[in-house]
């Protein structure tokens, strides 16, 4: 009996460290993580959906928006993975559609005309959960980016009870499902002028696009691509190109001798 309960305990423990360490893993968390060490810096374009994006690509989240779903409720409204509640105020009364569904640091918020009072956030924005009121299971902070002139990562503090008009939206994470031969990337360009890539199948252009400058809104996209399992290739308008690979960002930028080049990112 004794040796039973010996192996019962052992069971549990090691039960119960599986499930501290598949929760630390989770999308959101390690998003969350992720935006802790980037304070001050800007992502991508310096967009707020930029910052989210890329915080749910390295952390093994599905970040492009036609597999996360339309736009809800109007276009621009980003869908961000599974709904945990909204916050709204409609007819001036405040409501949470699921009070006890409490929301975790990492969950992503998309905010719709949010105000409270005289403040405001931009009509349609995106960031994600920092810290959480122990007392109600809402956001208590935030991590965004794009704000007050702002295109850097930074946090702010909220009280979702003081909303006065608009609506909050709160995500789960979900991770991403990957297809053969099927590539997402993200990929930003970091130079002072606009460039133009096209993306390449063997030796067919499948696609051309223009980026904008650095640190402005549109100089950072999203790009899915599937093929007959040839490996897409991303190639400059000087012919410096890169294969892709699944779920990794690319960077547009200027070499140390002044050549434009493009590299994949570490994550």
């Amino acid at each position: 009996m004794i040796q039973q309960a010996w192996y019962g305990t052992v069971t549990l423990m090691l039960w119960g460290a599986f499930l501290s360490a598949a929760s630390a893993q989770t999308v959101g968390g390690s998003a969350h993580e992720y935006l802790q060490g980037k304070i001050g810096v800007r992502i991508g374009g310096g967009d707020a959906t930029d910052m989210v994006i890329e915080a749910l690509r390295i952390a093994g989240g599905e970040f492009v928006a036609e597999d996360l779903g339309a736009d809800t409720p109007d276009a621009g409204d980003r869908v961000w993975g599974t709904l945990i509640s909204v916050i709204s105020t409609p007819g001036d009364l405040w409501t949470d559609s699921n009070p006890t569904n409490a929301c975790l640091p990492g969950d992503v918020l998309q905010f719709g005309g949010a105000e409270w009072g005289l403040s405001a956030l931009p009509s349609k924005h995106s960031a994600v959960v920092a810290t959480v009121d122990p007392a109600n299971g809402r956001p208590a902070s935030i991590l965004h980016q794009n704000f007050n002139g702002e295109r850097v990562v930074q946090t702010l503090k909220i009280d979702v009870t003081k909303l006065t008009d608009g609506w909050i939206r709160i995500y789960r994470p979900i991770r991403r499902i990957d297809a053969l031969d099927t590539w997402k990337i993200t990929l930003a360009n970091n130079t002072p002028t606009s460039q133009t890539y096209f993306m390449m199948v063997d030796t067919e252009i499948v696609g051309t696009i223009s980026l904008p400058p650095s640190n402005a809104s549109g100089s950072f996209r999203v790009e899915k691509i599937a093929t007959d399992g040839t490996v897409p290739c991303l190639v400059l308008s000087n012919d410096q190109s890169l294969f892709l690979t699944n779920a990794k960002g690319k960077e547009v930028f200027d070499s140390e001798s002044g050549t434009l080049s493009i590299r994949q990112l570490d994550r």
